[in-house]
């Protein structure tokens, strides 16, 4: 089970991440997630949205330049070690991790990681989370946190 990442590409400038912030909401559009990612010249907002379609049409109309991407968003208990059993699992299968960011969940008792392998991966990864018995997230599910 896949959620859709988009990333979008951002000039390093002055009030650029205010003026996509506002775009979404003013269309309505609630950020589930973000991630910066920054260079001197620009840098790439990793967001899951609420509605990933709706959210890529107005990128779109609006001329912002984005990548869909599939990610995993995983439940992990919220306890030293959580996470790091998790890369342990995807290691033993040798399978990378490109990056990691969180959710910010409401519930106290669990984290959800979002995780992005290689694409050639992704099955592998969603296979070998399933046997270790951890929870993935849909989009919907993701939406609720």
């Amino acid at each position: 089970m896949f959620v859709t990442q988009l990333s979008i590409f951002v000039e390093n400038r002055f009030g650029r991440i205010a003026q996509l912030t506002r775009l979404l909401a003013d269309n309505g559009i609630d950020m589930r997630t973000i991630s910066i990612a920054d260079t001197k010249e620009f840098g790439i907002v990793r967001i899951i949205a609420d509605d990933p379609d709706k959210a890529a049409q107005v990128l779109t109309d609006n001329g912002w330049i984005f990548q869909k991407t599939p990610v995993i968003a995983v439940v992990i208990p919220d306890v030293p070690g959580g996470m790091a059993d998790v890369l342990d699992a995807l290691t033993e299968k040798e399978i990378g991790v490109e990056y990691i960011y969180a959710v910010i969940a409401k519930k106290a008792e669990t984290a959800c990681m979002v995780f992005r392998v290689k694409e050639k991966y992704n099955e592998d990864a969603l296979a070998v989370l399933n046997e270790k018995g951890y929870k993935m997230l849909s989009q919907d599910e993701v939406n609720k946190i």
